[in-house]
């Protein structure tokens, strides 16, 4: 009922009380327009009854305006302080995008449609480094990952059964190369790096596999011209075998200083003294994530609120987000790092309207809807959430309903 309705309602209850003790006074045998004097004293204690009825009734009703009043007036700063704490986080997302540097101006990488390119990026720009380091990773660990035994058995068994992987017919295969890819740019391949990697893999992914690409990536320099060449010339050997005992050579001669083998022009003087190519990203984009989710969160976990009015909080928040910030939550809530996205999210229990997916922030929000046409350098990027509401996509999807 609205409130419109109560007013007019009210009026009417008021009107027909008036007519019926009219009327019933009529039956009585009096009228106010008799030629009769007016008995005061009688008409006196009718005009008390009726207002005592109809004052009643409309103080009643004003009491429930005065309420309405002051109930708007909550929503009203509740709907104030909501917005305010909002877009205080949104001028803390940019501010957290514009303190973003990368300095490549010394980089020395081949010229090709993926190198870094030889500038100091700033900003929005660092999200290219990042995702251009994610594609370079998985190129390069491409014939590694031919190997299809990459998990541990329980955890592959483990995995296989997840309900999201099931709904959603994921790739677990695809899914570890992209996890193992991701964290490896994220953290990086520094002496402290590689024990987190090794920490965070354990139990996961097969050892000798996580061995063998950490070595191989770690002798990757980011500016050592001479060392460069020598690393170039791994990747080109015919099969994996030989580019797996050129890299062994490289590290049995950091060791003994013995040249033994049949890589011996790679192998010797290949220090280990240069910076790393993969030197990590996690103390540029660590607080970057965690604000942007717990914003996103924020957001989601408001009760009194529509879901189209979070909707269009949400977009105002996507609205700052670039093409690459986009496919760089896409890897990241597809990694270990950041399956609270959707994979696996945090649901909270004392929010007892919401169902799972209401939880399942990605989809929920479309947050990865500008990724612009079918794949990402040859991902389906769409098969990890079919749901979302892509601008590319020509159809209607069959979305749950959202709280």
């Amino acid at each position: 009922m609205n409130h419109k309705t109560v007013a007019w309602g009210s009026v009417i209850i008021s009107f027909l009380t008036i007519a019926f003790f009219l009327a019933r006074i009529w039956c009585d045998g009096y009228t106010f327009w008799s030629p009769m004097p007016i008995k005061y004293d009688i008409t006196g204690q009718i005009g008390d009854f009726i207002g005592g009825v109809i004052g009643t009734l409309i103080s009643a009703v004003g009491f429930y305006y005065l309420y309405l009043t002051f109930s708007e007036q909550k929503t009203s700063f509740q709907r104030e302080r909501l917005e305010s704490n909002f877009f205080d986080l949104i001028k803390l997302h940019r501010e957290n995008v514009s303190e973003l540097e990368f300095d490549g101006r010394k980089l020395v990488e081949d010229d090709d449609s993926l190198h870094i390119g030889k500038s100091k990026f700033i900003g929005k720009s660092v999200f290219k480094v990042f995702f251009n380091q994610i594609i370079i990773c998985k190129t390069e660990l491409q014939p590694i990952f031919r190997n299809p035994q990459i998990y541990i058995k329980e955890y592959e068994e483990q995995m296989l059964k997840h309900p999201y992987i099931i709904k959603n017919k994921i790739d677990i295969y695809q899914l570890a190369r992209i996890d193992i890819c991701y964290n490896i740019i994220f953290y990086g391949l520094s002496a402290e790096g590689v024990l987190i990697l090794k920490h965070i893999f354990k139990d996961k992914y097969k050892d000798k596999m996580i061995d063998y690409t950490i070595q191989y990536l770690r002798l990757k320099p980011a500016y050592d011209k001479s060392i460069f060449k020598k690393w170039a010339m791994i990747p080109h050997q015919s099969t994996r075998a030989k580019r797996r005992q050129a890299v062994e050579e490289i590290y049995r001669w950091r060791e003994t200083r013995c040249l033994d083998g049949s890589f011996s022009n790679i192998a010797e003087n290949y220090h280990n003294k240069f910076v790393k190519y993969y030197g990590g990203h996690q103390f540029r984009f660590g607080h970057y994530f965690r604000h942007l989710f717990q914003t996103v969160k924020f957001i989601n976990n408001q009760q009194n609120i529509s879901y189209q009015t979070k909707y269009n909080y949400i977009k105002t928040l996507r609205a700052q987000l670039s093409t690459y910030e986009q496919a760089i939550i896409f890897f990241n809530s597809l990694s270990s790092l950041g399956r609270a996205w959707e994979i696996n999210p945090e649901i909270d229990l004392t929010l007892t309207k919401f169902q799972a997916h209401d939880f399942e922030l990605i989809t929920k929000y479309n947050l990865i809807k500008n990724i612009s046409g079918e794949l990402l350098y040859g991902l389906n990027f769409k098969k990890f959430f079919p749901l979302v509401e892509y601008e590319s996509d020509n159809i209607i999807k069959k979305r749950p309903e959202y709280k």
